[in-house]
């Protein structure tokens, strides 16, 4: 048997030595090796770690921009613009693009008139924004565009301005830069002033820079909120109070303005004042509903109203009032002597003992019981930070001086938006409405999200009603004849146009310093409903401590309240008897002599409530407390707690006060000196 030859196999590359054949096979594995590497880590890359390394690619070229929604307006009733936003340019800074600190610093210093040293210290670090400075003039922001600086960046954001400036400014409030709000009704309605945020995501270069790939997106702007505030009617009584407060050289005064039907605040001014779109603390504040004040006379109007609803007395049934009224060891006097006056002329002269009699037949808690009705010691709860309630102590606790003094508006303390409210109800029909100053508030697809009705009752009949208001015309008659002529306490004013009624108030205020009723310093007010026949109007003025040639009620706000009243009538086409001819001009011929009429008395100076060595009234408040060592925080607390007020000077802990604690009757300021002067801290 043969052998069979064995097989020969050629290989696939002839003529390559079998060296180099090994070679290249090692080399192919080699490659396969390297190629099932590359495989599995991008199997690793792609698949194992591909949630890590996708988060860690979001990061780093993604961002999420939080955009807020714009601010919504603040209008007035018309709709005229009171607070809007509009943007305003801002210049930052990205720290790790700025090459050259000192150099950009000192370029930028003149562009903005700023310091080089403090914008060398801004722009010195590695942070990729801060602010350099915010809400410029147009005119920086282009030439700091212009100058194109490396890491210097400029803007657009939105700003808060107040077309109407200091028109209703403490009303408004303001907002900070950022636009949240600080007081009035910025802070009040904030949460529905602020807009809805946004979010979008953006593409990050290298060099941080942001590009916003889907475009800017949609975000809801803040509701819109219309207030009952017509900005005619504040700019007449924002003039007639600066007026009043100038001219009398008064401390501060106040002046509301009401929808008698729907007790709607029309206007609310303060003076001082101030202009939101200025910045800053200003110190002033929304007094008609922040400050409470013991106010004299004009709570006559509340016990007679009172006394006639509780059937106890009517308009025209007589008094024997004669020099002094003993209420246990004390007397009550007027500034004229009356021997006889009808419930009427109470009101009319402004009688303490008249009132005092009355309060007396009525007892303390049937006083006590109307005066809450009336809307006394309680917010009304309108839409404006920092109500006060007033204080109204329980009726059962009073004394029979307290129940006198009550009277006639000592021992109790009151809003100027509390007064004028309960003399609203008046003038319509007895029917008590808690006032509103926002008429509604909508989002931006129209959907009203506030609606500011206030709660009514009835807090008189309207048989009393009307005698009220028929009483109230009388303060401003003039005395017609007799032995006795009784002029009414505001004879003197003449409301052009219109005939009004209300009361005057010429209160003394308690010095704390001297623990008495002070012998100079006086509350001037008056309250009356304009035209009194049908009223549409109710007003109140308070000037405070007016310190000129006059100082009563009539004297120093009974202008104001007659140029508010007949201002703001003819504004609303309210019809009226023809104004009087102007003052010829001079060198005019002076016109016919008139025909001889009757003599009119003499008008009498207005009342004065409380006798200056405090025979009667006797201060309402509450034993200061202590407040050293106390922190500012708990401190305002405390105040607030016991409606005191504080002058605060400095920060850290409270080392001095004055009044010093234990002080009774504290109805007034407190001042509190802490333990760092705030002078001495540099700013920021």
């Amino acid at each position: 048997m043969k052998t069979p030859k064995p097989v020969t196999i050629k290989p696939m590359t002839p003529g390559v030595p079998q060296a180099a054949r090994a070679r290249a096979y090692a080399a192919g594995v080699v490659v396969m090796l390297g190629l099932v590497g590359v495989g599995y880590k991008a199997w690793a890359l792609q698949v194992q770690d591909g949630a890590k390394y996708r988060e860690l690619a979001a990061r780093q070229h993604a961002v999420n921009i939080d955009i807020p929604g714009p601010r919504g307006e603040v209008v007035d009733t018309h709709g005229r613009p009171l607070a809007v936003s509009a943007d305003a340019d801002s210049i930052w800074a990205n720290q790790r693009e700025v090459s050259d600190v000192t150099g950009t610093a000192e370029k930028l210093a003149v562009l903005i008139n700023g310091d080089a040293r403090v914008l060398e210290s801004k722009l010195a670090g590695e942070r990729r924004f801060i602010w350099i400075v915010r809400h410029v003039s147009p005119e920086i922001a282009k030439k700091v565009r212009d100058a194109k600086l490396p890491g210097i960046v400029v803007a657009s954001e939105p700003r808060r301005w107040y077309p109407a400036k200091s028109t209703a400014g403490p009303v408004i409030g303001r907002a900070d830069i950022d636009g949240n709000g600080l007081d009035g009704i910025e802070l009040s309605m904030n949460d529905v002033l602020v807009g809805k945020r946004g979010g979008v995501t953006a593409l990050r270069d290298a060099h941080g820079h942001k590009m916003l790939s889907e475009g800017i997106p949609y975000v809801e702007g803040g509701a819109v909120v219309k207030l009952s505030l017509d900005r005619s009617i504040q700019a007449i009584s924002d003039e007639a109070l600066a007026s009043a407060v100038t001219e009398h050289k008064a401390k501060n005064g106040v002046a509301v303005v009401l929808d008698v039907k729907t007790s709607r605040v029309l206007a609310m001014s303060s003076f001082p004042t101030y202009d939101p779109n200025s910045g800053g603390d200003h110190g002033a504040r929304n007094r008609p509903v922040t400050d409470s004040f013991e106010a004299g006379s004009v709570m006559k109007v509340f016990t007679v109203a009172a006394a006639l609803e509780a059937g106890i007395t009517t308009p025209q049934q007589g008094w024997s009032i004669g020099a002094s009224f003993k209420v246990g060891p004390k007397a009550v006097r007027d500034t004229h002597v009356y021997p006889y006056l009808t419930t009427s002329e109470i009101i009319k002269v402004s009688s303490n003992i008249g009132a005092t009699k009355l309060a007396m037949r009525l007892g303390r808690e049937r006083m006590h019981d109307y005066l809450q009705l009336f809307g006394f010691g309680a917010k009304s709860g309108i839409e404006l930070p920092g109500e006060q309630p007033g204080k109204l102590r329980d009726g059962s606790t009073w004394r029979e001086v307290e129940l006198a003094t009550m009277s006639y508006g000592y021992g109790l303390t009151i809003s100027p938006l509390q007064l004028v409210a309960g003399v609203a109800a008046i003038g319509n029909n007895g029917i008590y409405t808690e006032p509103r100053i926002v008429d509604e508030a909508r989002n931006a697809e129209g959907t009203v999200v506030y609606r500011g009705e206030g709660k009514q009752h009835r807090m008189l009949s309207e048989k009393t009603a009307q005698e009220m208001r028929d009483i109230l015309a009388t303060v401003f008659e003039k005395g017609t004849g007799g032995e006795h002529p009784l002029n009414g306490t505001m004879a003197g004013v003449v409301v052009p146009g219109f005939k009004c009624g209300g009361k005057t108030g010429t209160a003394y205020k308690y010095d704390h310093t001297i623990r008495s009723y002070s012998t100079n310093r006086y509350l001037g007010s008056f309250v009356g409903l304009a035209p009194i026949d049908n009223p549409r109007l109710a007003i109140v003025v308070m000037i405070d401590e007016p310190s000129g040639d006059h100082h009563y009620g009539g004297k120093v706000a009974g202008p104001a309240f007659a140029q508010i009243a007949s201002q703001s009538l003819r504004y609303l086409g309210v019809p009226g008897d023809p104004l009087p001819p102007p003052k010829p001009l001079p060198g005019a011929k002076p016109a016919p002599a008139p025909k001889a009429v009757a003599a009119v008395p003499p008008v009498i100076d207005d009342e004065i409530e409380a006798a200056p060595d405090d025979s009667v009234a006797e201060p309402v408040g509450v034993v200061i407390p202590s407040f050293v060592g106390m922190g500012l925080g708990r401190a305002l607390d405390e105040a607030r707690k016991l409606h005191l007020d504080l002058d605060v000077e400095g920060t850290g802990q409270v080392i001095t006060q004055d009044p010093p604690a234990g002080t009774a009757g504290g109805q007034g300021r407190v001042k509190l000196v802490f333990s760092v002067d705030a002078r001495r801290i540099s700013a920021p």
